[in-house]
């Protein structure tokens, strides 16, 4: 199985990318909030768990036909709005599942990015042959 490129895919407003250790200043506007958080396992993040999140981020798995945790980006100005991920954890999902996650800033939800930037991650990768089905996991007392 190959591995999707990913080093930069696009739809029309996003652009997902690889993280880089210098993206450590916009990714503290995401990790650090509280509603952004809510139903993360740990909630926020302070300044050394935002930086081991990052580092994670940035250690890709070369073994893995998935390709993880994906900064979304606005083509227009090269913001970071949040992260997008595509990834397989047997801890959380099944064998042959792949788990779909995002996280955007407060100030562009509700305009369809994570939908988008989904949408285009998964047909990136669909034709790697490493998933049977893409999973989301959600908090069920907000369903």
């Amino acid at each position: 199985m190959q591995t999707p490129n990913t080093q930069s895919l696009e739809t029309e407003r996003l652009r997902l990318r690889h993280w880089d250790i210098s993206d450590i200043s916009q990714i503290h506007l995401l990790l650090a909030d509280p509603d952004v958080m809510q139903f993360s396992e740990n909630g926020a993040l302070n300044e050394h768990d935002q930086m081991t999140w990052l580092q994670r981020a940035t250690t890709r798995q070369p073994k893995s036909a998935l390709p993880g945790c994906l900064a979304i980006e606005q083509r227009n100005d090269n913001q970071v709005i949040g992260y997008v991920s595509l990834t397989q954890d047997l801890a959380r999902v099944q064998t042959g599942d792949a788990e779909i996650g995002f996280r955007l800033l407060k100030s562009v939800w509700g305009r369809g990015y994570a939908t988008e930037a989904a949408h285009r991650l998964i047909c990136a990768t669909q034709l790697s042959g490493s998933f049977e089905r893409i999973v989301g996991i959600v908090d069920p007392a907000t369903v």
